[in-house]
């Protein structure tokens, strides 16, 4: 079993700590930037680990799913 710490009365973080996080606006642009047909445009430009890492995936999809099809 894992022991469990748990914080009774944890003091809470100054308000700097606490706006640096409640950054919406920094939260819309990040979804607008990879959900966006120019956001994927720009990460087909600049992203291309993770375009990779997408194409491998549906390609291993498509493998799982039209193997079965293959007969020798």
């Amino acid at each position: 079993m894992t022991k469990l710490k748990v914080n009774i009365n944890k003091p809470q973080p100054p308000l700097e700590v606490i706006h640096k996080y409640r950054d919406f606006g920094g939260l819309m642009q990040q979804y607008s930037k990879y959900y966006r047909t120019d956001g994927i445009r720009h990460m087909l430009y600049n992203d291309r680990r993770k375009l990779v890492y997408i194409v491998i995936i549906i390609v291993f999809i498509l493998l799982i799913l039209f193997s079965d099809d293959i007969s020798l």
